[in-house]
């Protein structure tokens, strides 16, 4: 018995390192986002093949989310939403991406819209890994180009 309590203690401190060291603003999700973008043959991206790590639910948060409206979406006490949403987006240019494995978040990152637009948010969210598919949109604006992701609907 002691025995489990303490595997189930060890998992619990690895999963709150994981999560911990998982949730920022530099990540190189939104680089891998935009070279899947501009590289598409298909007019489509998974973005599922922009994370290096498996999970199975992703929420799309759009600018000026406030951190208190990611935490309740992700279902996060709010004595736990500072430590786990580090950050909330400030800025028009850019959203934020929270990644789910089994319920529990796993990831938490900025993404820069000009790497691929994907706001408005979908309505419908969680996506799933497998439903997460964007039809991409080129769209030239001044002499500016802008890559705006639409959800390909099932």
């Amino acid at each position: 018995m002691l025995a489990l309590k303490a595997r189930r203690h060890a998992a619990v401190a690895a999963a709150i390192i994981l999560v911990g060291s998982a949730c920022s603003r530099g990540s190189g999700i939104s680089p891998a986002i935009r070279e899947l973008v501009r590289e598409s043959k298909t007019g489509t991206m998974q973005l599922a093949d922009a994370t290096p790590f498996t999970w199975d639910q992703v929420y799309l948060f759009d600018p000026y989310t406030p951190r208190s409206e990611v935490c309740r979406a992700l279902r996060i006490q709010a004595d736990e939403c500072v430590r786990l949403v580090p950050f909330e987006s400030t800025d028009d240019g850019e959203m934020s991406i929270a990644f789910l494995q089994h319920g529990q978040l796993i990831h938490y990152t900025a993404h820069s819209r000009s790497n691929g637009d994907f706001a408005p948010a979908p309505a419908a969210q969680p996506l799933s890994a497998k439903s997460a598919v964007f039809r991409i949109v080129r769209e030239e604006t001044a002499g500016e180009r802008r890559f705006l992701l639409r959800l390909v609907e099932s």
